[in-house]
């Protein structure tokens, strides 16, 4: 499986941008993530089915003329040319798709990614994530426990802990970048992405501000969860801080699964923390971090306790 010089690595359910091609930005399945729902590997809310698992081992190499035939399908001849704004979503999005070669990924983790086990390659594809984005060379270890499979960081703090049916029904969501450009006249918060005090980054977004780019803090980017419906708060939370057992009982094993492993895609290395905050004024909001850094933001803007926008920290492989 190793001898190929390129890897298709899209990873676990959990690649959480949206990747869109040129033809796709001219219409047909815009914002489609890496992975889709059922059977999936990053992004809809459903149960991954096999299909999703596949897709955490590295794949064969295709040439670059089947790659074109892929990146044409569906454009008729007599189409239009794409727009100039269409071609600038269409590499913007693509900064946060990565392609893969054998030596990006270290070799104990080559040979877990091709494991017969879903919770191990899994992990092991979230950690290939890491390490490429420089992350120590043992700020994260993967140890068995039994029938599960534990990533910890250098303190022995438990990152995420996946069985293989937990692994196979990870799911994910279809997310798609958010443009970082502000408007005129935008709250320094807004500019920062920092987010309103109180209602959170999505207040920016709904009021027409944008949200920029505070490259100080690992140079987050946004991307808006299309399947936002997929998350529920399992139960209020009765403290402004969350723990990441706290944080279960309040989305769901499910729901953290996820945003734990991409936390790890993303080079994070600290246990994810809640913050709530609810205003009698204003919608419900939960962050997420792990450490100081973001992972994710939930709005529950009518206080039904079903989530009305998400919105995911993304980083870009061009910076």
């Amino acid at each position: 499986m190793y001898h190929q010089k390129l890897l298709r690595f899209s990873m676990l359910p959990l690649a959480l941008c949206a990747i869109v091609t040129v033809a796709d930005a001219q219409g047909r399945g815009q914002g489609q993530a890496a992975d889709k729902a059922k059977g999936n590997q990053g992004r809809a809310e459903q149960p991954a089915t096999a299909r999703g698992a596949d897709k955490a081992r590295p794949q064969p190499a295709r040439n670059d003329a089947q790659d074109n035939r892929d990146a044409n399908r569906g454009r008729s001849a007599s189409a239009p040319n794409p727009s100039a704004r269409a071609i600038e979503r269409a590499s913007s999005n693509a900064r946060f798709h990565r392609t893969w070669t054998t030596s990006d990924i270290r070799p104990d983790l080559r040979r877990r990614i091709a494991s017969d086990r879903w919770a191990e390659r899994v992990a092991a594809g979230a950690l290939a994530h890491a390490f490429a984005r420089n992350v120590g060379e043992n700020a994260l270890v993967i140890a068995s426990s039994g029938r599960t499979m534990l990533v910890r960081n250098r303190n022995g703090d438990v990152l995420v802990a996946l069985d293989d049916d937990r692994a196979r029904n990870l799911g994910g969501w279809k997310v798609k970048p958010i443009d970082d450009r502000i408007g005129e006249g935008s709250p320094s918060f807004c500019r920062s992405g920092a987010g309103h005090p109180n209602w959170g980054r999505q207040w920016c977004i709904d009021k027409g501000f944008g949200l920029g780019v505070d490259n100080s803090i690992n140079n987050v980017r946004w991307g808006r969860n299309l399947d936002v419906n997929d998350v529920v708060f399992v139960r209020e939370p009765t403290s402004a801080t969350l723990t990441r057992a706290a944080l279960e009982a309040v989305l769901g094993q499910r729901t953290v699964d996820r945003l734990a492993l991409h936390a790890i895609t993303l080079g994070l290395v600290d246990p994810l923390v809640g913050t709530w905050r609810t205003d009698p004024a204003g919608p419900r909001v939960l962050l997420v971090n792990s450490g100081e850094y973001p992972v994710a933001e939930i709005v529950d803007v009518d206080r039904d306790l079903r989530s009305d926008r998400m919105v995911v920290a993304l980083r870009p492989w061009d910076i």
